[in-house]
């Protein structure tokens, strides 16, 4: 079995998901998950975009509750959906680190299920990935 315990475990090596190259871009991980918030508010309303809190410090009990309330290891931080049926997970990432383990198997998992995914450092990559994927954006005229 895999990491989710859902599936049995793949062959070797991820799927094909995206992944942005690491970079020296001195801003953090929130830092950079505001600014595609900020940026996708703008050109691409029509998106609904909310986060998956699951990495939250907590208490023992708090994280006892979230577990029995569905919470489990390596959902992604963003979720995207649109008119249409379409859907996107994200992961954002500082300039260095990886997605671990949990994430890996996410990922990978999502691909096989047909969706949309990727760990993304910029927010640009993250919204070219979305309009790659079908989402509506807005024009440069804004209609």
């Amino acid at each position: 079995m895999n990491a989710l315990g859902i599936f049995p475990a793949e062959p070797e090596g991820d799927e094909p998901w995206h992944i942005d190259p690491k970079d020296n871009d001195p801003r953090d991980e929130l830092k950079r998950q505001s600014a595609f918030l900020r940026d996708a508010k703008i050109i691409c309303p029509g998106v609904d975009i909310f986060a998956v809190p699951n990495a939250a410090k907590r208490s023992q009990w708090a994280a006892n509750k979230a577990r029995r309330e569905g919470m489990t290891a390596g959902v992604l931080d963003l979720v995207a959906t649109w008119k249409g049926g379409g859907a996107a997970f994200l992961e954002f990432k500082d300039g260095k680190k990886m997605p671990d383990a949990n994430q890996r198997d996410r990922l990978n998992l999502l691909m096989r299920q047909g969706h949309h995914c990727g760990v993304f450092r910029q927010e640009k990559s993250a919204l070219d990935f979305l309009r790659r994927c079908g989402a509506p954006f807005i024009d440069r005229r804004g209609l």
